[in-house]
């Protein structure tokens, strides 16, 4: 499924990252906005190989609900819809997160950055991630543990 992706933001008054670029490579990537939670996942064999889980990590479950969630995955103005499990003991995106995976050619090593956009909490309504993908260590291992919370944000240009 796709979308169209478009909307232009003002960027925050920080640290800026760049994606690392493949040669002939051209990523258009949306700026994160800062102001919203998020977290970074580096893609291990798991992430971009049977069984293709993506597990979501524990000090970012506060902020999902405690049910199973429609969720869509937005990247490079593209769609991709699944389920978060929040009513299982492995808070993770099921198994529709092998398209995602597969369609933006991630490989261990890859790094993604996922910005809550919209749900969350004890809202009802679905879970929206804006996704930033950084190929093959295009973010500094010591901004990894960034983005929990808007003081402490990760941005992508």
């Amino acid at each position: 499924m796709e979308s169209s992706a478009g909307t232009s933001r003002k960027m925050p008054d920080v640290g800026m990252v760049k994606p690392k670029l493949e040669p002939g490579e051209d990523q258009e990537t949306t700026p994160l906005t800062g102001g919203r939670p998020c977290f970074t996942a580096i893609m291990a064999k798991t992430h971009v190989h049977k069984p293709y889980q993506l597990v979501l990590p524990v000090h970012f479950h506060r902020q999902l609900p405690n049910r199973r969630t429609a969720t869509v995955l937005r990247c490079g103005g593209r769609s991709w819809i699944m389920s978060y499990c929040g009513d299982t003991r492995t808070k993770r995106l099921d198994g529709a997160w092998a398209d995602f995976a597969v369609d933006n050619g991630l490989v261990v090593g890859d790094a993604c950055v996922f910005e809550l956009v919209a749900g969350g909490g004890r809202a009802r309504e679905d879970l929206v991630f804006e996704v930033q993908v950084l190929r093959g260590g295009g973010i500094p291992w010591e901004l990894a543990a960034k983005g929990d919370n808007a003081d402490d944000p990760v941005v992508i240009v």
